[in-house]
């Protein structure tokens, strides 16, 4: 049997893809290089890589693990959290027990129950607000009604809303809550008590333990009046700094009222940008109508001078006269007369009928009319030279 060799017309692709074998990381199923990174009063937070992929493990302290209260408290935390699946909150895969072991240190880490949760790349928006970066600060108000109204719908109060429980991520600068230590719903019958941080605490949840999405609203309130916002916003915090039944019933009639402020708001805008607009054109307008005028002036007022020496010339009838003189002479009475009297009157016109004209240009006109007058009389002696001799031979 004989082989075919392989046809010129095809090309061999000896790329391929993939990794090198000897330089994949190693995967793991446990919970890896477990690092510390906060401890409170209650909880410990720690950093871990599970399947190629960071995570943040909250567990109780040592101290407080044999605390069936509180871990009821954690596991109600998980509960919560595994309702919640919105991009402006903390995501949580479930709960672990992670047992002892050595880290590559020699250490001991110790963690026991713990609620898995999502590890952020970010920071708390009280570290931002210090040191008062120039954030979108209407969008990061807008991600953070967004969260809240999603987190109300499923029945869910957070009762701990506070700049060091909002983190806005490194990549996208996009809202984040987290710690729903405190977080309460209808539907959990247990652990029911007044809780919060007494700055950004409703008056009511001192007294009251049942869980009212205006509570939130109230510390909303608060936040919102620490970001450096401007506008209507500072009036939208106001009103949920109210008493409890003058504050929004929720975060929809909340939104309902920022949109309602915020269309006004660029109405307002439009219509100040549309009046100077106007106001521009005007002064445009008067300024390229005033150079108009400046530049027309000296020949509007020419022609009108023009206006009023024809019909001075016209009053004086020296063209009828014409007609009825034997010879041209300007010591006749009637003539003479009437010639200085238009003479008479182009000098009186030039220094009283233009006072808004200087009197380089009152001078200029009167040139003008005088001259126009020249061509005027010119014309009426060459007629009267030329009909006296012809009526002389008639008679």
């Amino acid at each position: 049997m004989s082989t075919k060799e392989p046809s010129n017309n095809i090309n061999l692709d000896n790329s391929f893809s993939g990794f090198a074998e000897e330089d994949v990381e190693h995967v793991s199923r446990k919970f890896t290089e477990v690092s510390l990174l906060k401890e409170t009063a209650t909880h410990q937070l720690f950093k871990s890589k599970h399947f190629g992929r960071w995570y943040l493990l909250k567990a109780l302290c040592p101290h407080l693990r044999k605390s069936e209260f509180h871990r009821q408290m954690l596991r109600k935390e998980m509960e919560i959290l595994m309702q919640l699946q919105h991009p402006g909150i903390v995501g949580c895969s479930g709960m672990e027990y992670i047992a002892d072991y050595t880290d590559s240190q020699g250490e001991t880490i110790s963690i026991g129950e713990c609620i898995v949760l999502e590890f952020i790349d970010g920071q708390p928006l009280s570290e931002l607000l210090s040191s008062s970066p120039r954030y979108g600060w209407k969008g990061v108000a807008s991600e953070l009604l967004d969260a809240l109204d999603y987190m109300h719908a499923a029945g869910i109060t957070h009762r701990d809303l506070k700049p060091s429980n909002i983190m806005l991520t490194h990549n996208g600068q996009h809202v984040k809550i987290i710690d729903f230590s405190l977080a309460d719903t209808n539907s959990h019958a247990i652990l029911k008590q007044p809780s919060g941080t007494r700055r950004y605490m409703a008056p009511e949840q001192e007294t009251m333990s049942t869980p009212d999405v205006r509570n939130d609203i109230y510390s909303l309130g608060v936040i919102l009046s620490e970001l450096p916002l401007k506008g209507f916003w500072p009036a939208i915090a106001r009103r949920c700094h109210l008493p409890i039944e003058e504050r929004y019933a929720n975060i929809a009639a909340l939104q309902a009222d920022v949109e309602r402020r915020s269309r006004r708001a660029t109405f307002l805008r439009w219509s100040a940008a549309s009046l100077v607009s106007l106001l521009l054109l005007s002064v445009i307008f008067g300024s390229v109508w005033n150079t108009y005028k400046e530049q027309n002036r000296i020949p509007r007022l020419t022609a009108k001078a023009m206006e009023q020496l024809e019909d001075s010339i016209t009053a004086t009838q020296l063209t009828q006269h014409i007609d009825t003189l034997t010879d041209w002479r300007y010591l006749d009475p009637q003539v003479n007369e009437k010639i200085l009297s238009v003479n008479a009157f182009i000098y009186e016109y030039a220094a009283t009928q233009l006072p808004e004209c200087s009197e380089h240009e009152r001078t200029n006109i009167m040139y003008q009319m005088l001259e126009h007058w020249q061509h005027w009389h010119d014309h009426i002696v060459r007629r009267a030279k030329f009909l006296i001799p012809k009526r002389k031979a008639k008679d």
